[in-house]
């Protein structure tokens, strides 16, 4: 009868393990293990199918899976590294003087927000017309923080027609432009200086006449030129309204307007005694004069200030002391019989014969210009119209000073000669 019962009982008991439900293994709290032999052990990590590896996985479970700070994979390749949002750049006028003469050097300060924290060149461009950019190296914009730039620019008016400055300013990175913006500055009110005859449109804190010399420049024509140097000043302005003046003009600039030297010449006819020009101080707010007596120097040099060395006093002083030391050591190399008197004497004799000529002959070019100074913008004075003899005095970088027949000098470039 037992048997039949258990026989009885054995599908319920199958059905009740099917269904989750607890085992005689589960009453006894022993583990389930021990009901199958050589069974897998199960893999910690996956606890239930939807963990398992799919195939694909989509940019979406992947940030949940693993967080990561990278772009959305799905935008284009072109936009991954192109985050800056362009903003308004927005330019304010904080520094306009109230009044100034014209000539007169003046600052204007510009204040540039780009609303961007960003690094960016500046390209500045004014309106030129009736007003002059003295900048030596271009506008600098100056960060002040907070996204703003602060740009001041040196300027001079050429008239009192002018009212307002048009700047154009342009903010790039990486060589793109960024953005543009443009303004109109309203400019201070300008006064035209008292007129006076002699007055060299110079307004400066300082004009200083170091040096002029006066010098024939041709057959009919005299030729003055002065070293001049001054301080917050603009000496290429430097122009006379004088009618016995037949060709005037500014060589060689250096420096700045804080400090800046320079030469000014003036060709006029022999009859002229005195070169007058006047300035006008603004520290001492009044004119200065100088009055510069023409007188021609026996040592014609012609086109620039500096003595012609084949007609300089030093030169024949030099010529002395050499002849003599000459025949002091020659006399000594008889006496003593020494032989370092006799090295001495052929020394001296030597530098006695090239102090006598010592200057290369040369032949100058046909067509050539021939200017007053060694620089590439300097006036022309003279243009041979045919191959010239002339005597190479000097070199300085790519320049020759040359010495003509008639005892005018000049610079031409070295190519433009043609050495004996």
């Amino acid at each position: 009868m037992l048997k039949f019962a258990l026989i009885f009982l054995l599908p319920f008991t199958l059905l009740a393990t099917d269904l989750n439900e607890a085992s005689v293994f589960d009453m006894m709290e022993r583990s389930a293990e021990d009901k199958l032999i050589n069974k897998p052990k199960p893999n910690p990590q996956i606890h239930n199918k939807s963990a398992l590896p799919k195939q694909k996985i989509s940019p979406e479970e992947l940030k949940n899976i693993v967080p990561t700070d990278e772009p959305d994979l799905n935008i284009p390749d072109s936009q991954v590294y192109d985050t800056i949002v362009t903003k308004e750049l927005i330019l304010k006028a904080v520094k306009v003087p109230k009044s100034v003469f014209v000539g007169e050097i003046f600052q204007v300060s510009i204040e540039a927000d780009t609303q961007s924290e960003f690094d960016f060149k500046f390209t500045t461009n004014i309106d030129e017309n009736d007003i002059k950019l003295l900048n030596p190296n271009g506008v600098e914009w100056i960060n002040q923080g907070d996204s703003k730039y602060l740009g001041t620019l040196f300027l001079q008016a050429k008239n009192t027609k002018v009212k307002h400055l048009k700047l154009e300013l342009s903010i790039s990175r990486n060589d793109q432009t960024y953005q543009k913006s443009n303004l109109n500055v309203y400019l201070p009110r300008f006064k035209e200086i008292r007129s006076r005859t002699d007055f060299n449109h110079i307004v400066a804190n300082e004009l200083e006449v170091k040096k002029f010399k006066t010098s024939k420049f041709d057959e009919n024509s005299l030729i003055m030129i002065v070293e001049l140097a001054g301080k917050n000043i603009d000496i290429a302005s430097f122009h006379l309204d004088d009618k016995t003046i037949l060709k005037q003009g500014v060589d060689t600039i250096v420096g700045d307007f804080s400090s800046q030297s320079a030469y000014y010449f003036a060709v006029f006819k022999p009859n002229k005694t005195t070169l007058d020009f006047s300035y006008y101080n603004l520290e001492k707010q009044k004119f200065e004069s100088f009055s510069l007596p023409v007188s021609v120097e026996e040592d014609d040099v012609s086109t620039q200030i500096g003595l012609n060395p084949k007609q300089s006093e030093f030169s024949t002083y030099k010529n002395v002391i050499l002849y003599t030391l000459s025949a002091l050591f020659l006399v000594l190399t008889f006496i003593r019989k020494r032989f370092s008197y006799l090295i001495a004497t052929v020394l001296c004799i030597a530098a006695s014969i090239y102090a006598y000529n010592p200057f290369s002959k040369g032949i100058l070019k046909a067509n050539v210009n021939v200017k007053i100074l060694p620089t590439t913008k300097s006036t022309i004075f003279y243009t041979s119209k045919q191959n010239e003899n002339i005597e190479i005095l000097n070199e300085k970088n790519d320049y020759v000073k040359i010495l003509f027949d008639d005892d005018k000098i000049g610079w031409v470039k070295k190519d433009d000669i043609i050495k004996n």
